[in-house]
């Protein structure tokens, strides 16, 4: 789809795309007195199970 924007405007994809790059912190959130690294938890992988 952007090709076709591009196309249509006669313009290149960065002339349609705004892109910006920071570093950004890891996240903690305080539960209670701890601290929890939120990039240390996981979350549980989804079973699938067959109908029946």
């Amino acid at each position: 789809m952007p090709a076709a924007l591009c196309d249509i405007f006669e313009c290149t994809p960065a002339d349609l795309i705004a892109t910006k790059a920071e570093n950004a912190a890891a996240r903690k959130v305080t539960a209670g007195d701890a601290v929890v690294d939120l990039s240390a938890v996981r979350p549980e992988l989804a079973r699938i199970r067959p109908e029946g």
